[in-house]
């Protein structure tokens, strides 16, 4: 019986997980961050005395966001997904943050103004 050198060994297995790694790392892009909007929402009410009005609607707020983004998140440009995640969770992580962003790349990308001498 003939065994494979270990370092042969490991060669595979290093193949083996790094394709599993570069396979979910390609699933975890197609899908939208998750953050925290209880969390979120709080510190927004905490800045208004703790409203349960303003926490409420900000959870309204988060839920609409995040809905309207996993509907559509397939088809937003990765460099704007990756951009605009960064800016969302530089604010505490909210849906509200990364679709305003991700809807002002989108209309940016749209139109692109001309510069006049």
């Amino acid at each position: 019986m003939s065994r494979s050198p270990p370092l042969e060994n490991n060669m595979k297995w290093g193949l083996v997980f790094g394709a599993v790694l570069a396979f979910n790392g390609a699933a975890h892009a197609d899908s939208i961050p998750r953050y925290d909007p209880p969390s979120y929402c709080s510190k927004v009410s905490e800045v208004s005395g703790g409203s349960r009005t303003i926490y409420n609607g900000c959870l309204s707020m988060e839920q609409e966001a995040y809905d309207t983004l996993k509907s559509s998140w397939g088809q937003i440009a990765e460099s704007a997904k990756s951009y605009c995640d960064e800016v969302a969770r530089s604010s505490d992580s909210s849906y509200s943050i990364l679709k305003g962003c991700i809807d002002m790349e989108a209309d940016a990308s749209s139109s692109e103004p001309e510069f006049r001498y």
